[in-house]
């Protein structure tokens, strides 16, 4: 399976998120949040992002991030592999449907892992991420913060 999902296109890697994040009912709830990027990446301890990530890592695109969470989806039970696997087809199948519309890939990472990362905004409308973290021997979970963080930590 992770070879399958490494051959999809960027664009075929994040359609087959957003139909994930869809076969699992989160897509309503991906659109309610609204942050971006930029403000997300405010939050940071720039200290902790240049600890976890190598030193001239580059940020990962939208294929890379989207490609890296479905192999850790995949990875979570034959419920989960055979959600990708379905995910994945649609997403290379001919299609004029988008299910991403003006949701982020980021967001889409956020709601798919969303006992795994918390964003929420206090009284004063900062934005903070906790990454609830596990034994980093599970590798594709790992991969999937490096390019989340490099994603909403590039700019610093």
């Amino acid at each position: 399976m992770t070879q399958d999902i490494g051959e999809l296109s960027d664009e075929a890697a994040v359609q087959a998120l957003a139909a994930v994040a869809e076969e699992l009912g989160l897509l309503g709830a991906a659109r309610q949040y609204d942050w971006n990027e930029a403000e997300l990446s405010e939050t940071l301890d720039a200290g902790y992002v240049d600890a976890y990530l190598s030193p001239g890592h580059s940020v990962a695109s939208d294929g890379e991030l989207a490609r890296a969470t479905l192999v850790y989806v995949a990875s979570l039970g034959e419920d989960m592999a055979r959600t990708v696997n379905e995910a994945a087809d649609f997403a290379r199948s001919p299609s004029e449907r988008s299910l991403l519309m003006t949701i982020g890939v980021p967001v889409l990472v956020v709601v798919v892992l969303q006992t795994e990362v918390l964003v929420k905004r206090d009284t004063r409308g900062k934005w903070s991420l906790t990454i609830h973290k596990k034994a980093m021997k599970d590798a594709a979970l790992g991969r999937v913060f490096t390019a989340l963080l490099s994603r909403i930590g590039g700019g610093q």
